[in-house]
């Protein structure tokens, strides 16, 4: 006959903590406070000009001076800025904008206008001098993978995920809600791919078939297949163009169009193939002259390539492949030592996409003209 059931024992010992889920998203929590208002943002995209107004009455001529400077910084509110080029005039108002600039303690910004010195140089245009904080977008448990969008097609709200450095599938995900809902269909691909240097563009994707110097174009939504052989290039037995990420070929694409970069077998020195998209066929190989083995990794933005230590902390190097010449640059790309298995500038909002450690980031770039805009203020003029 059972007894009579004894006391309840103590509580046991806290088990051990389960591992973290694919997605660190726990269940919606009550609405917070309403924030302070955040920094504002960047001028967006030049809108489509007015019509042609009334022509004003000439004003009185004024006279020449250096009033607004403060100790060689300036405080701008309701400036407006005019900045031409290709005879063309873009004008916005810097009191959006509420940073301080610094600006030049001289007399260009006195004197008559055909006395003052021209606008930006080109040769500022589009260098990158720094970027912003990073934006994190979610977390996988892969150390190794790409995340990609459609550049051009803005239209086009699809990203498509690599796991790992080596796999014959990818991942196709409808927006980014359905990323963060982990919600996606499988792709199969021709061959498999290798690295993660892959990149999309105009519904095709590219990547290294691998195990072999063969660059694959599969389209997306139709069945087509090119191939490109990339001559003298690295492409096994470990000696990889960045050993980071385990990559031998890097796709990128830029405002000037469609490239590979890659690693040379006779010098390893890194060499950028610029490509004829349509034909899928090399235009011209440019060789950087700089070794590989001083790269961590490289993306590539309107037409010049930008390559990182090997610890992926700092852009160290940058190379005009337009005029094939080494660009003056360098800024620190990160504080973090993760893993960094991608790094590609997005045309699409010209940002910089990572995947470190298994983070999904984005990083706002910051362009050499875009403070000489801000900072220099002068009358607009037309060159003739």
């Amino acid at each position: 006959v059972p007894g009579i059931p004894g006391q309840k024992g103590e509580p046991g010992i806290n088990g051990k903590r389960g591992k973290i889920g694919i997605f660190f998203f726990g269940p919606k929590g009550d609405q917070g406070q309403k924030g302070e208002p955040g920094e504002v943002g960047l001028p967006g995209k030049d809108g489509m000009p007015g019509g042609k107004g009334a022509r004003g009455a000439k004003g009185d001529k004024g006279d020449a001076n250096n009033d607004v400077i403060l100790e060689g910084r300036i405080k701008f509110t309701d400036v407006y800025i005019c900045h031409v080029k290709d005879r063309k005039m873009t004008c916005f108002t810097l009191s959006t904008l509420g940073e301080t600039c610094a600006v030049p303690n001289d007399d260009t910004l006195a004197g008559k206008a055909e006395d003052r010195a021209p606008g930006p140089s080109k040769k500022d245009e589009c260098v990158i001098t720094s970027v912003g904080s990073p934006i994190h977008i979610v977390s996988v448990q892969q150390t190794f993978g790409t995340w990609m969008r459609e550049p051009a097609n803005i239209n086009d709200e699809r990203i498509w995920v690599t796991m790992h450095f080596s796999g014959n599938s990818i991942k196709e995900y409808e927006n980014s809600s359905a990323l963060l809902n982990d919600s996606y269909r499988i792709i199969n691909i021709t061959g498999f791919f290798y690295g993660c240097g892959h990149a999309v563009q105009n519904n095709h994707l590219y990547y290294q078939k691998g195990g072999t110097n063969v660059i694959l174009k599969l389209g997306l939504d139709k069945a087509s297949l090119g191939t490109l052989l990339i001559k003298d290039a690295l492409y096994h037995g470990r000696n990889y163009l960045f050993s980071n990420s385990k990559t031998y070929f890097n796709v990128a694409v830029d405002e000037k169009g469609l490239w590979i970069i890659y690693a040379s077998s006779t010098d390893e020195n890194i060499i950028v193939a610029y490509i004829d998209e349509e034909t899928f066929s090399v235009i011209r190989h440019i060789n950087t002259t700089y070794p590989k083995s001083k790269a961590g990794n490289a993306f590539i933005a309107c037409g010049i390539m930008y390559v990182t230590d090997t610890k992926d902390m700092t852009v160290s190097f940058a190379f005009d492949l337009l005029k094939e010449k080494q660009i003056d640059t360098r800024f620190k790309l990160r504080s973090s030592q993760s893993v960094l298995a991608m790094l590609s500038y997005s045309l699409r909002d010209k940002n910089l996409y990572t995947w470190e450690n298994g983070s999904l980031m984005v990083y706002p770039v910051h362009l050499a003209d875009e403070c000489i805009l801000k900072c220099y203020v002068r009358e607009p003029y037309l060159t003739k």
